[in-house]
């Protein structure tokens, strides 16, 4: 709120704004600021000299600021905390989009006489010109990309058209891990037929053998549906098991979403070969497609899930520093983010939204690999026994917000 105010006389005041425009500002005056704290407590400040521009934005300038002996620290690469020359917090700024927006609450005492606010825009320190906001963006920007299980940089970037929760980010980022483990590759030739319905077609392939990994499994197996993309996988021991988990995949997509397989498209593995599997297939009134020996293109929906899913993988286990052994639980964490992300072959839709009619959510979300503390519960543990024991995050449940670890 303006407590003092002053204009200038017309046309007699340049200002040159931080975006390098120069125009005239109309006066000057004192603004009063209450300050929202994390504790729930406010802090008044007062700014003095600050300069009426009409048509800009509420920016505070922080080498202004500064040069008034207050200081300013960078909180967790996220935020701001202002402190006064004693030291005593005074506000916080977390970053939005590029630019550090005050923590305020605004100030309308009911039959005050005092000048308003010239708009309502929560106040800004002008961060832009320094370099600090495009380095913070770009961390910003490489931790969604790996809590995202390394997705592409494209896919970044149309997150948060998608996505409610997703920030915008405009900076690029360079991924070593992603750089080591992601090879250069000829683009698969696209299928002509595309389901126009959930469940009209669906793509399957396995990937495998890859080392054994926790839990014993040898064996990656895709189920995608190929109008809304949505994907799903199943950890195989042995390549026997391949109908089995058809059956229960299809018993529970066909129960959620009311309708049924139609076309099942594979290529010539003995998995989908067999004659139990033919049987299968008939008695549920499938057709089965099966595609040209050597000519992975026919079936280039999956094939190109496979190589990108074992991409992000290796990028997942190199950036966590996890042995091969951890490959089941990242195939299960890129699967269930490929689902959470936008695809090309939809439009303003991720495959989550397309499959379930709702957008997913993404606050959630953790970096592969990190360090976690699991509660111990009280059951569980002496009285001098700490109440958290450390471990890794490896993955997410489907039905419930929980956590592998």
């Amino acid at each position: 709120m303006i407590i003092s105010y002053t204009e200038f006389p017309p046309n007699t005041k340049k200002v040159k704004g931080y975006n390098g425009v120069t125009s005239f500002a109309s006066g000057y005056g004192s603004v009063r600021l209450i300050c929202q704290q994390p504790d729930g407590k406010t802090e008044t400040i007062i700014l003095q000299e600050v300069v009426d521009w009409p048509g800009s934005f509420n920016l505070i300038s922080q080498s202004q600021i500064m040069d008034k002996d207050v200081k300013v620290e960078p909180v967790n690469h996220y935020g701001l905390n202002v402190y006064n020359r004693h030291g005593k917090l005074i506000a916080t700024a977390p970053q939005v989009d590029g630019l550090f927006v005050l923590n305020r609450v605004l100030d309308r005492a009911p039959g005050s006489t005092e000048y308003t606010d010239i708009d309502n825009d929560s106040c800004l320190l002008a961060l832009m010109m320094t370099g600090h906001a495009s380095r913070h963006d770009a961390e910003k920007r490489m931790l969604w990309h790996r809590c995202l299980a390394h997705v592409g940089l494209k896919g970044l970037e149309i997150v948060p058209n998608v996505v409610t929760d997703a920030p915008r980010m405009t900076s690029k980022c360079d991924c070593e891990s992603c750089i080591k483990c992601q090879l250069a590759r000829q683009p698969l030739t696209p299928t002509t037929s595309r389901a126009t319905e959930p469940l009209q077609l669906v793509h399957s392939d396995k990937c495998g053998p890859l080392e054994t990994a926790i839990g014993g499994g040898q064996y990656m197996l895709l189920f995608i549906d190929d109008a809304t993309r949505h994907t799903d996988e199943y950890i195989l021991k042995y390549k026997s098991e391949a109908l089995e988990k058809f059956k229960e995949w299809k018993a529970r997509r066909e129960k959620e979403s009311g309708k049924q397989v139609k076309r099942f498209r594979t290529d010539g593995g003995g998995e989908y070969t067999s004659k139990k599997f033919a049987e299968y297939l008939q008695s549920e009134g499938i057709l089965k497609e099966t595609t040209t020996p050597y000519s992975p293109q026919s079936n280039g929906v999956v094939e190109w899930a496979n190589s990108t899913i074992m991409e992000r993988v290796q990028c997942m286990l190199d950036d966590a520093g996890l042995s091969k052994m951890y490959w089941a639980f990242a195939v299960s964490v890129v699967v269930y983010l490929k689902n959470r992300t936008p695809t090309r072959s939809i439009v303003s839709q991720t495959p989550f939204e397309a499959w379930h009619g709702k957008e997913p959510f993404l606050n959630h979300l953790r970096v592969f690999g990190c360090l976690t503390f699991v509660h111990v519960p009280k059951e569980k543990r002496k009285k001098l026994d700490y109440r958290a024991t450390p471990g890794i995050f490896v993955g997410y449940t489907i039905s419930t917000k929980q956590y592998f670890v």
